[in-house]
């Protein structure tokens, strides 16, 4: 499958889920791999344990892909590396079991913006959400006569 054919199997594909390689990384603190499958997988010289999660892939809103979410148990290593960690915490979708149980690699979800919540029945859920760059206004103060008498 090409990367084409895997985004219009996930938008459009029907009552099935393709299960995801999700590699869960901190520069610092390592990364975990994990597969949404029955068995271990190897990809990429990484061994991506099974377990099971529900992750939700962005949608695309006005051309941006927007929100997604991450459930999964909270096993301790996740919960340690998501204790230890600061801002430079990221999830990335990295690739997809196809019908055929090859695994094909994807670059189009990649997540380092969203809050982080662990729940009573020990579930750690993180909430994607965009990069608010672009909403920043530069530069952050407006120049009027008060603040910048030299030049208004």
């Amino acid at each position: 499958m090409n990367e084409n054919e895997i985004y219009n199997a996930l938008q459009h594909g029907g009552p099935f889920a393709l299960p995801f390689l999700l590699k869960l990384y901190h520069p610092t603190a390592g990364a975990l791999y994990y597969v949404n499958n029955t068995e271990d997988v190897e990809f990429n010289g990484n061994i991506y344990k099974a377990g099971s999660f529900k992750y939700t892939k962005p949608r695309t809103m006005g051309g941006v892909l927007t929100n997604g979410s991450l459930e999964i148990t909270a096993l301790e290593e996740l919960r340690d590396l998501i204790e230890n960690s600061d801002e430079l915490f990221k999830v990335e979708a990295v690739g997809i079991i196809d019908k055929a149980g090859d695994v094909t690699p994807i670059k189009i979800f990649r997540h380092q913006y969203g809050t982080v919540t662990t729940t009573e029945r020990m579930t750690v859920v993180i909430n994607f959400t965009n990069d608010d760059r672009l909403e920043m206004v530069f530069p952050p103060y407006v120049f009027d006569a008060d603040n910048n008498r030299g030049n208004a």
